[in-house]
């Protein structure tokens, strides 16, 4: 085995740099969110996620830190990613619904039947509708052509009726999970002074002004503007630059 002290003489040698350990790289961005120094701590917290060792503590951690420079809009953006990889977290969670009292900003209710559905693995739809039609179609079929079932042909159809009903249902649920629940749909408002318009131009008229850390779904994108449903039963424009999809995470690329 090479010892450090080589390996690390050597990684100077050939010109290259010596990466540091993810865990010590995150314990001294804490260190440095820890003193106070917020930027440091912000640039170490963004340098890891750019190098890909994502964790939900350490996206909390970067919402903290941006919320304590007073950029709110990027503190509840990440903060939102971070319940992405641990859904429930706590800090997270009481942390945007303390920070969504104090700035007012729009987020959309979370019912009940939303939480059972976005809990659903993605393919549990297209699976529940197809087993779904196969059973009807079993229970229609073998009501006719085997003879020993047909004084049972009543209960049969009547199932096939209600796996069918089944399937319609699933396959309702499937879409409005994929177009209203699934997380690639939502998008967090990060800049100041921003405001839904009724059309995409600079000179259309205001729907409504947009609090930073507003939660929006992204219907539609159209050059530089997005159109977005707003939390209250509205719609409207916004410059794509004002507001940024929760997940996936942007690909960026040192220079």
């Amino acid at each position: 085995m090479i010892p450090r002290p080589l390996l690390v003489l050597l990684a100077l040698l050939v010109g290259g740099p010596v990466q540091a350990d993810p865990a010590t790289a995150f314990a001294e961005a804490n260190r440095l969110f820890e003193s106070g120094d917020h930027a440091a701590a912000a640039t170490a917290y963004e340098a890891l996620v750019r190098d890909g060792h994502l964790s939900a503590g350490l996206l909390y951690n970067l919402g903290t830190a941006k919320h304590r420079l007073g950029e709110n809009g990027e503190g509840a953006l990440w903060m939102r990613r971070a319940l992405v990889l641990e859904p429930g977290m706590p800090e997270a969670t009481q942390s945007l619904a303390y920070l969504r009292s104090r700035f007012a900003w729009f987020e959309f209710a979370d019912t009940r039947l939303d939480r059972f559905l976005t809990g659903l693995p993605p393919t549990f739809g297209p699976w529940a509708v197809s087993l779904s039609l196969w059973a009807a179609a079993l229970a229609i079929a073998a009501s006719f052509s085997l003879p020993r079932l047909r004084p049972n042909r009543p209960a049969l159809l009547t199932l096939g009726l209600v796996l069918l009903m089944v399937s319609f249902v699933a396959s309702r649920a499937a879409r409005y999970r994929a177009e209203r629940l699934a997380i690639e749909n939502f998008a967090t408002v990060v800049q100041d002074g921003t405001n839904a318009l009724t059309a995409p131009v600079p000179e259309a008229k205001a729907v409504i002004a947009l609090p930073p850390g507003s939660e929006l779904r992204l219907l539609q994108s159209t050059g530089p503007w997005s159109y977005v449903e707003i939390p209250g039963n509205l719609r409207g424009w916004v410059r794509r630059e004002t507001v940024s999809p929760v997940w996936p995470l942007p690909v960026t690329r040192d220079p």
